[in-house]
C-alpha cells in the first residue's frame, strides 16, 4: 500500500506528477475552490503510460491547463497521448478537453456524464470566464465525448489494461472508475475526496456508500486509491469519507424531524470533527441545504 503520508504539490502547471506505479502518475490539483490564485486547477490528473500510448484520466480546468497536462504527460511517459478517459461531468476535469480534441485524441466517458456536459457545462464556462478571466480560459470550449459506455468494461489503449467501473450513481448519474489492471493503481474521481469536504450536489447517498464500498474492496485487496481531490490513500481516508456522509445525513435527518427551519439546519448542523477539512465552510453549508430540500421534496411526493 502505498504511504498516505503525501505532500500536495502546488497547482498544476503541470510541471511535475508523482509515481504511483510503473508508468502510472499523478499531477495533484489543489484542494480549495476554484480560484484566480490556483488557476481553476482543482482535483488530480491521472495518465497511465503503455507500450504504444498513453492515456489520460480527466483533461483539467481548461484548454491552457489541458494542453500544459498534455505535453507534460508525454514527455514523462514518451508516449502520446492516445486517450482521455473523463471520470465525472466537472468543470475541472472536462474544460480541458479542447486541447486533446484539437490534436484529434477521442474522450471516453459514461453516457450520463456525456449528457450533462452536454446540458449544462456551457454554463460552468461562463462561470469560470468570470471567475479566472478571458485571458485564463481563451480557446476553452465544450467538448462532448463520443465515446460512450453504458456500464462496467475493460479496454485495452495505448497497451495498458484498463478496468472501467460504474458503481451505479455516487457522485454523480455517470460515475467512472479506473482501474489499471497491470498496477493495481485505481483512479476515483469525484467518488473521493480525502480530507476535503465532498460536493453532494449531483450526488445520491445510498449509492455513493455503495461505490465506496467497492473501492474499499479494492483497497483491501492492496490497490492504491487516487481519489479526485486530495493525496493517494486507501482503506482508513475511504472509511472518514463514508463517516463524513453518514454524518451529514443524520444530523440533517434529526434536525428535519423537529421541524427546524432550513436556516437553523444549516447552522446547527455544524460538524466540528470536520473544520480541518478543506473546503469545509463553502460546501458543508451547501450539503446540508440539498439533503434538507430534498427530504421536503421526498413528503411532498408522499
Amino acid at each position: 500500500m502505498l504511504a498516505t503520508s503525501f505532500v500536495l504539490l502546488p497547482p498544476v502547471s503541470a510541471g511535475q506528477a508523482r509515481v504511483l506505479g510503473e508508468g502510472v502518475y499523478v499531477f495533484l490539483g489543489d484542494s480549495a475552490e476554484a480560484a484566480p490564485a490556483n488557476r481553476g486547477e482543482v482535483g488530480n490528473i491521472g495518465f497511465v503510460v503503455g507500450e504504444r500510448g498513453t492515456v489520460m484520466i480527466n483533461s483539467g480546468a481548461s484548454r491552457r491547463h489541458g494542453h500544459a497536462l498534455l505535453q507534460a504527460a508525454e514527455q514523462i511517459g514518451g508516449k502520446p497521448v492516445v486517450l482521455v478517459i473523463l471520470t465525472q461531468p466537472l468543470q475541472e476535469f472536462v474544460m480541458g478537453a479542447a486541447a486533446f480534441a484539437e490534436r484529434g485524441i477521442p474522450l471516453l466517458t459514461h453516457r450520463a456524464s456525456a449528457e450533462l456536459i452536454g446540458a449544462r457545462c456551457d454554463t460552468c464556462l461562463d462561470n469560470l470566464r468570470a471567475l479566472l478571466g478571458e485571458a485564463e480560459m481563451a480557446g476553452t470550449r465544450v467538448i462532448v465525448p463520443e465515446r460512450l459506455i453504458d456500464g462496467d468494461s475493460v479496454i485495452e489503449s495505448g497497451g495498458r489494461r484498463l478496468q472501467l467501473i460504474h458503481p451505479g450513481w455516487g457522485s454523480s448519474p455517470g460515475d467512472l472508475i479506473v482501474r489499471d489492471v497491470r498496477s493495481g493503481v485505481v483512479f476515483a474521481g469525484a467518488l473521493a475526496s480525502f480530507d476535503r469536504v465532498p460536493e453532494l450536489r449531483d450526488g445520491r447517498l445510498e449509492g455513493w456508500r455503495a461505490a465506496l464500498a467497492r473501492l474499499e474492496a479494492l483497497s483491501a485487496a492492496g490497490d492504491v486509491i487516487v481519489p479526485g481531490y486530495g493525496a493517494p490513500g486507501g482503506a482508513q481516508e475511504l472509511a472518514q469519507l463514508r463517516q463524513y456522509l453518514l454524518d451529514v445525513d443524520a444530523r440533517v435527518g434529526e434536525l428535519f424531524a423537529t421541524d427546524a427551519a432550513l436556516s437553523t439546519a444549516i447552522e446547527a448542523a455544524d460538524l466540528p470533527a470536520y473544520h480541518g477539512w478543506a473546503r469545509y465552510q463553502p460546501v458543508h453549508g451547501r450539503n446540508v441545504q440539498q439533503l434538507y430540500l430534498a427530504r421536503e421534496r421526498a413528503l411532498l411526493d408522499d
